[in-house]
């Protein structure tokens, strides 16, 4: 939710602003990831997960090491470059993605 309304924030300053949050944990959470986004009115950011049979090769090109305890990743991108990458994300930190975000935007 905190990154759906950091994406709306800015799209309101007239910033062209995008959103994604990637679970790795594959088709698994399908059906909960669409639960949520219902349930949260979720918009303005995009909640994905990776496909079981591609799930390694999207790793391997984001430089993630697989683990039983890899849940989700966040990525924030200026100008097509990736500015900083999340992994494991919780509530608790996403000030990093705040801040990440307000770096990018200036």
């Amino acid at each position: 939710m905190k990154l759906q309304e950091i994406i709306r924030n800015a799209r309101k300053e007239g910033k062209k602003a995008y959103g994604f949050v990637i679970w790795t944990q594959g088709e698994a959470v399908k059906n909960k990831l669409s639960k949520l986004a219902e349930e949260k009115k979720i918009e303005d950011i995009a909640i994905c997960y990776l496909p079981d049979n591609q799930k390694d090769a999207y790793l391997k090109l984001y430089k993630i090491e697989l683990s039983d305890k890899l849940h989700n990743i966040v990525f924030v991108y200026r100008d097509k470059r990736l500015s900083a990458k999340f992994v494991n994300l919780n509530a608790k930190d996403f000030k990093k993605v705040e801040e990440a975000f307000k770096e990018i935007t200036k």
